[in-house]
């Protein structure tokens, strides 16, 4: 198989991926509503002795996860001058799963503050955070195969737009 074919292939799973953990985003919500529904007024699971400190922990929890993927990406994405197309390629797709694993953190903390306090407010801000950075950080093939070339003919050097 060449390289192209390789890239073609790669590319796509990241890509099925990262429709995957969309899905997962609209599924949340679904959760959200359907038990809002059904034990209306949901308040929690959890009563909660200080809900304001819990939400702003975990809203810094998520604020963070924009610093620790820029860090990882940048970790990450550091070529080697020993590596060859296929090693670039596989550690751009390690990354990108990565990242969006992450990008999905603030709906997940956004469904705990739902199922600890009944918020479903900060479900939804937390869940529109998590499309932002799905958005922001979603695989575009152009976006790789720009960054492959650009990697193959410069050793030692990391990006900052993936």
């Amino acid at each position: 198989m060449d390289f192209n074919q390789e890239l073609q292939k790669t590319f796509r799973i990241c890509l099925m991926i990262a429709f995957s953990i969309l899905a997962s985003l609209a599924v949340y919500a679904i959760i959200v509503e359907i038990i809002k529904a059904r034990f209306q007024p949901f308040s929690g699971y959890v009563p909660l002795q200080n809900p304001f400190l819990i939400r702003y922990i975990l809203y810094a929890a998520a604020a963070t996860q924009v610093i620790i993927i820029r860090i990882l990406r940048g970790v990450f994405l550091r070529k080697n001058r020993q590596q060859d197309p296929e090693k670039l390629l596989g550690n751009l797709f390690r990354t990108s799963l990565i990242t969006l694993a992450l990008c999905e953190v603030p709906a997940l903390i956004g469904l705990v503050l739902f199922f600890l306090g009944g918020f479903t407010k900060d479900f939804y801000i937390l869940l529109f955070i998590s499309l932002i950075l799905m958005f922001m950080f979603f695989p575009r093939k152009n976006t790789w195969e720009s960054w492959l070339n650009y990697h193959s003919s410069s050793p030692g050097s990391t990006t900052r737009c993936l």
